[in-house]
């Protein structure tokens, strides 16, 4: 869904649609209900119009009430087929209105750098013979992943869970396709395991998905779209086992 953000510096105000998340100091429910609603449309203004378009008396005429004389701003919603309602007061220290769509984009920027490198080997590293079952493994230690960001001035806590996809290729053209939840260990523990049934340089390639939610403030779980995947590809030259009869 796209979303809008406008700035509007006659009343020092910005707006946008979609999903938001709203500052730490907004109560709870209006913050849950906005962080989920994509057709409603919100804005952050100044604690008292100046046109007095929506008269407050809660708004006392303070303006300079947060630290460091800084001033207090009001975050409106308005749910889809209605009118604005103001939801609550906050201050610049609770953090600013951003919309979930930025979020997500930001958390998903910082993905890779965040992710193990794919690095698949496979067992034995040399002297590979047909018949005889490869063992393999990617090369990441885990099937999950978990770190924590600032953005936007909140902490975000994104969990990442992988699967992985190998296909065998054989040097006549034959493939074979395995999905597995695992890493993969090192020999004798446990691993994606092929078995070639010719001579050749052969090929292995794993696609590793990683699926992952993030929490922010409080908030969510949101899923980060799109997935995330990283591929490598190996050579496995493979030749045949000879056996000798002596007298």
């Amino acid at each position: 869904m796209a979303v809008e953000v406008i700035g509007d510096d006659e009343l020092d105000q910005y707006s946008g649609s979609g999903a938001v998340i709203l500052p730490s100091g907004i109560q709870t429910s209006s913050r849950q209900q906005a962080a989920t609603c994509v057709g409603c449309r919100w804005k952050v203004t100044l604690p008292c119009l100046r046109d007095d378009e929506h008269p407050d008396a809660a708004c006392r005429g303070v303006t300079l009430g947060c630290p460091q004389g800084r001033e207090i701003k009001r975050a409106w919603v308005a749910l889809p087929g209605r009118d604005f309602e103001p939801v609550g007061l906050f201050c610049p220290s609770d953090g600013e209105a951003t919309s979930v769509v930025d979020v997500t984009r930001q958390v998903r920027s910082g993905f890779t750098h965040r992710l193990p490198p794919l690095q698949p080997a496979c067992e034995p590293p040399r002297g590979m013979v047909v018949g005889i079952p490869l063992h393999c493994r990617s090369g990441q230690p885990s099937a999950h992943a978990q770190w924590s960001d600032t953005v936007a001035g909140y902490t975000v806590t994104t969990r990442a869970r992988a699967r992985w996809d190998w296909s065998f290729a054989s040097a006549g053209g034959a493939q074979s396709v395995v999905r597995s939840d695992s890493p993969g260990r090192p020999y004798p523990e446990a691993g994606v395991r092929h078995t070639f049934r010719t001579t050749g340089i052969h090929r292995a390639q794993v696609r590793t998905t990683w699926q992952a939610e993030f929490h922010i403030d409080g908030l969510g779980p949101f899923p980060v779209s799109p997935d995330l995947t990283q591929q490598a590809q190996i050579e496995l030259p493979t030749g045949s086992a000879l056996g000798v009869v002596r007298p």
